[in-house]
């Protein structure tokens, strides 16, 4: 699936785990607990996300 990607904020157009530059060629969003994530790969996500589930606590 392609996105159409429109980034407004400039830390916005960076993966949200590992940092690289978001294009439309290379983005991939995932939907997490009710929110839309942007990252560069799923592997990217996976990693994310599991960081995510162990940092909450009880």
């Amino acid at each position: 699936m392609k996105l159409n990607l429109r980034i407004e904020k400039e830390d916005e157009n960076k993966c949200e785990y590992c940092g690289k530059p978001l294009t439309p060629e290379n983005v991939y969003s995932r939907e997490m607990k009710g929110k839309v994530h942007y990252f560069c790969c799923s592997h990217c996500a996976d990693a994310f996300e599991k960081k995510e589930n162990e940092s909450h606590c009880c």
